[in-house]
């Protein structure tokens, strides 16, 4: 009876752990897509690195974001994410305050594939990453 009870308690506590950002769908090189209110930005400077430790190391050209996002479920949260302080020079400033503040207001994704969609609550895509080949 004591085992039944043990075995049904680490079950639940099992199902409401957090699902870790570290997952092997997640760790890899991917490639930037698009960010929301951006037309058009050098694909080939930016990056976005998901550490097989959860963490995530980003750039769109200028400035290096790194941090360990919190992910549950299908919601994410971009938290206390640090990031250096370099000016950058027009246009990739406002490029680099976009994808900053779009990564800000992610809280849900979707891994579909080789795509992965930071989106808001409406489900409006804020960031879409493309895994690296």
């Amino acid at each position: 009876m004591r085992a039944t009870i043990l075995l049904a308690c680490s079950m639940v506590f099992a199902w409401l752990a957090p699902v870790r950002a570290d997952e092997n769908a997640f760790a890899g090189k991917w490639r930037i897509e698009r960010i929301s209110g951006v037309d058009a930005f050098d694909a080939a400077r930016a990056a976005f690195d998901w550490l097989p430790d959860g963490r995530i190391a980003t750039t769109v050209g200028c400035n290096r974001m790194i941090g360990k996002p919190d992910v549950h479920g299908d919601r994410i949260a971009f938290a206390a994410m640090a990031m250096t302080k370099m000016a950058c020079p027009p246009p990739l400033d406002d490029v680099e305050t976009k994808y900053a503040t779009a990564l800000a207001a992610a809280r849900t994704f979707r891994l579909d594939g080789p795509e992965l969609t930071f989106a808001d609550d409406k489900g409006s895509a804020l960031v879409v990453l493309r895994r690296a080949e």
